[in-house]
């Protein structure tokens, strides 16, 4: 019976002794624990004070897209604006496009007031009719024709500002509106070599990586028949142009 209770004393110490390693461990641990959460504090602290710091804010993202410049040929294309003007912006469009029409009613017109009649900007005119536009060839066909007698722009106007009349009837109508030789008119609309430009105009869009209208090339005019330019996608607002236009006045008489 001694050596019984000695036994049970001893398994109760024992288990006393491993009870307060047990806590001893835990304290330990939890000691352990609020040291590794506070320096996680610290580097999280020390990350977001580099995150906004001004030299991460001003870098640009590494995959940030960079812009599309090419070379692009200013054809024989009509030409709206001086010659001598230091910019040039090279424009493919559709006259059946609906964010054409949007760029001509909108920025087109502050550009052509703040640059083109300046002298500062000129601008060529290049068609690139979308296949799924069956009006587009037709109208195209009928400025160049147009513009074969000086009427260009006046034709180009009209068509933006009348997109209904852009089917090959409307404009043998209206082409007594547009102050034309209606025979030479009617020879060159019935002349199909006259496609050749318009899909020349096309090929050089694709080429230059034009996927939709309006596209325009913008940069300083050069001595030849071309110019290196950014491309700028889309019915963008005058700002966008703007911001493109300007630095490249730079330097310019006012």
């Amino acid at each position: 019976m001694k050596t019984f209770l000695i036994l049970i004393g001893a398994g109760v110490l024992v288990s006393i002794v491993l009870g307060l390693f047990a806590i001893s461990g835990i304290k330990d641990l939890n000691t352990e624990l609020s040291s590794q959460k506070e320096l996680t504090a610290k580097i999280l602290t020390e990350l977001e004070k580099i995150k906004n710091s001004p030299a991460i804010r001003k870098a640009a993202p590494r995959n940030a897209r960079q812009p599309k410049i090419a070379t692009v040929s200013i054809d024989d294309d009509p030409v709206k604006g001086s010659p001598d003007a230091p910019v040039t912006i090279v424009e493919f469009s559709d006259y059946e496009c609906p964010f054409c029409k949007k760029f001509y009613d909108n920025a087109y017109r502050q550009i052509k007031e703040e640059y083109i009649d300046k002298g500062k900007v000129k601008m060529v005119f290049r068609d690139y009719p979308l296949p799924f536009h069956k009006k587009a060839i037709p109208a195209a066909l009928a400025a160049n024709c147009a513009g074969e007698q000086g009427k260009y722009w006046e034709v180009h106007d009209y068509f933006f500002e009348n997109p209904r009349k852009l089917d090959r009837e409307s404009i043998m109508i209206s082409a007594k509106e547009f102050d034309v030789d209606y025979g030479q008119f009617e020879k060159c609309m019935n002349d199909e070599t006259k496609i050749t430009e318009i899909k020349k105009d096309m090929a050089d869009a694709k080429k230059y990586g034009v996927t939709g209208t309006p596209a325009f090339f913008i940069g300083k005019t050069g001595d030849g028949k071309e110019i290196t330019g950014v491309l700028v996608g889309g019915a963008r607002p005058f700002e966008s142009f703007k911001s493109e236009i300007d630095p490249l006045l730079e330097g310019q008489p006012k």
